[in-house]
């Protein structure tokens, strides 16, 4: 799909050299932070060196305080206490994180993840009647609850106490609880509204431990679990989540963790440098992969064992049900574009909605982000099994996912979910009305721009200014996610030199040069440019993000290219 280069305006630069001046920044580094609205200095200083001392204090989240109080009392009283999770990384890594804790503090505690492919998400009547078969007192949710009306009141009325912590949207309707803890709740201005459930977590574990008077620092080992969570939910990369994730990341190269370590040597990702994209590309699916297929709580075992063998033994199945799902997700994606073909006009449909008795469940959020990438538009993937449809939604910028779905909300049993994903049930026979709705809703929504994949730019550069000092300040940057991509340029009216060539099965290897300026280029995917590369002088205009490629203990600059067009300048 074309894409429209938007390069961000140029900041004033008085403020730029100011910038560059107080904090000895290439005033192209400057003039980013400055667009990203981190113009004061003091942001800029905390934004590219940050500090766990930089982390907010838990009780500002509401509700928190019954929940340690709560919590405290089933300790005191050596009350069973029954973790109940979801089957994705967030919700995975979640319940091994509070796990993990609690039993470090002496609580009797198990967990609960439900099958996804019986009981789907949230809390389910199999689940509370485990609860009640383990004589289970008190509850507590991770990455889920919110929109548990019912369930919770079933539970409070069986005398099953409920704690919630959770980063959904909430419904109209919020669940009379114990105690609940969602930055959601607070609103916007709340320092933890954009927390993924494992950095809720994380907050509700700082804030136990504050109040038990424990050394907080023993928290930062399981930081490798938030880091995982929080980059494979894509959320925004700012504030508490960057800070997170950012020691998180270091920890994920230290882990002491023997299941952590087994997945990231069957991973082949040993002694590499592990970043949000790594997590999100590598390891993720790894451990979504035995969720999406069935029974989760493996994933949480690799997490939590102290057992070389058994984490040996669960990172090869959990490594073997990812190719398993490989297969299954492209087989779906074959059927899906049959399918749009049929069903979809893309000149008049401004949301796709596909649905089909033979889908997987645990694949269709994966196979609906893929035809999100390809066609740019809002899509739901149903897969129906008997008398309801479970489907996987994903969205575009400009489109907030939860609002319109809840737009269509007469045509749906149940949904819920964030801006950019959600999830939901429906009759298959209301699956055609609720296609109508939601493309009335989008066309109300989106605009014509909004349908225009955009390619953001955050500066043009010449080659000239590409040095090693420019790439060590971006690295600073890191880590990378929404709200905090990684830097993109571009670059007008460069020279081939040499010869372009294939590397791999479709990548792109060349070097440019521009005034006396010659660069290494590499370009994933896009090895069917080649063709175009016939002629000489060839000039082209490049969109790239800069970083260092080393190979045989050699550390060189390298482009590594997002775009590649025929300078028509």
């Amino acid at each position: 799909m074309e894409l429209k280069w938007v390069v961000q305006p140029q900041p004033d630069q008085k403020t730029v050299r100011e910038l560059s001046g107080k904090l000895f920044l290439p005033e192209i580094a400057a003039s980013i932070l400055i667009n990203r609205g981190i113009g004061l200095p003091e942001s800029a200083k905390t934004f590219l060196k940050p500090s766990l001392e930089n982390l907010f204090d838990p009780f500002l989240i509401s509700g928190m305080k019954d929940a340690v109080n709560r919590v405290i009392r089933s300790l005191t009283n050596n009350e069973k206490i029954m973790i109940y999770g979801d089957y994705d990384v967030d919700g995975i890594t979640s319940a091994s994180l509070m796990f993990l804790v609690l039993n470090r503090l002496g609580a009797n505690v198990s967990y609960y993840l439900p099958n996804r492919l019986v009981e789907g998400y949230g809390i389910s009547e199999d689940g509370l009647q485990e609860a009640e078969n383990r004589n289970i007192s008190l509850l507590i949710s991770v990455d889920c609850g919110i929109t548990a009306v019912e369930e919770v009141e079933f539970a409070q009325g069986k005398g099953l106490d409920c704690v919630i912590t959770d980063h959904h949207e909430p419904g109209d309707t919020i669940p009379r609880a114990t105690a609940i803890v969602n930055p959601k709740l607070d609103g916007e201005n709340n320092p933890g509204f954009e927390l993924s459930a494992v950095g809720v977590a994380y907050k509700f574990a700082q804030a136990l431990y504050r109040k038990l008077g424990q050394d907080e620092t023993q928290l930062e080992e399981h930081l490798d679990l938030v880091a995982l969570g929080t980059s494979a939910d894509i959320v925004p990369m700012i504030g508490e989540n960057r800070i997170l994730t950012k020691f998180g990341l270091d920890q994920v190269a230290r882990t002491t963790k023997p299941g952590l370590k087994s997945l990231i040597f069957i991973s082949g990702l040993m002694g590499q440098k592990i970043g949000t994209g790594q997590v999100v590309f590598i390891l993720a699916p790894r451990i979504n992969a035995i969720g999406r297929l069935g029974d989760a709580e493996k994933a949480i075992k690799l997490l939590t064992t102290r057992n070389e063998n058994q984490a040996s033994r669960i990172a090869r199945i959990l490594n073997a049900e990812n190719k398993r799902r490989k297969d299954i997700d492209e087989k779906t994606l074959s059927e899906a574009l049959e399918q749009m073909d049929e069903k979809i006009d893309l000149e008049k449909d401004r949301a796709i909605v596909l649905s089909s008795r033979g889908w997987h469940q645990g694949v269709i959020g994966i196979v609906a982000s893929r035809l999100v990438e390809r066609f740019h538009k809002p899509t739901v993937m149903i897969a129906i099994d008997g008398e309801e449809g479970k489907g996987s939604a994903r969205s575009i910028p400009g489109f907030h996912l939860y609002d319109a779905l809840k737009q269509c909300e007469p045509y749906l049993i149940r949904y819920g979910g964030h801006k950019y994903a959600a999830g939901l049930s429906i009759a298959p026979e209301k699956i055609e009305t609720f296609r109508k709705c939601l493309n009335e809703v989008s066309s109300e929504m989106l605009t014509e721009e909004d349908l225009i994949p955009k390619l953001n730019i955050d500066a043009e550069i010449e080659l000239e200014y590409i040095s090693e000092e420019l790439v060590d300040i971006l690295e600073k940057f890191a880590p990378f996610g929404p709200q905090n991509m990684r830097p993109v340029f571009v670059t007008f009216g460069c020279e081939i030199v040499g010869t372009p060539h294939i590397v791999g099965k479709k990548h792109l290897k060349f070097r440019v040069r521009k005034g006396d300026k010659i660069l290494d280029c590499i370009g994933f995917n896009q090895g069917d440019f080649l063709n175009k590369l016939t002629y000489r002088p060839m000039i082209v205009d490049m969109v790239y993000i800069i970083e260092y490629n080393v190979w045989n203990g050699i550390k060189r600059i390298q482009i590594r290219t997002k775009a590649i067009r025929l300078s028509k300048r």
